[in-house]
């Protein structure tokens, strides 16, 4: 695979992640669980949440068996780590 495909298909499973994140899970997350983890798999809409982005993801591969196609997110607003990272995946060439 290309780094230029792969690149689309990374943007498309966040992006997929993410509306799953504000559609359907997002209020109650946000009320429940502020500034832990949360681990998507867009395919399937099945999440876990966990204290790490690690342990969010390994939950939801041990109950679930799921594929690698699992996104990560800091429930609540970003943090200026999480705006740190983002701005140095986005500077990044491949």
């Amino acid at each position: 695979m290309r780094v230029a495909d792969y690149e689309k298909e990374m943007v498309e499973v966040e992006d997929a992640a993410d509306l799953i994140y504000e559609q359907r899970l997002r209020a109650k997350l946000e009320r429940d669980s502020l500034g832990k983890a949360v681990a998507i798999h867009p395919d399937s809409g099945d999440y876990a949440v966990g204290s790490t982005h690690r342990e969010a993801a390994e939950q939801l591969i041990a109950r679930d068996r799921l594929d690698g196609r699992i996104v990560t997110l800091t429930i609540g607003p970003p943090t200026k780590s999480d705006l740190r990272i983002a701005n140095l995946l986005t500077r990044r060439k491949f």
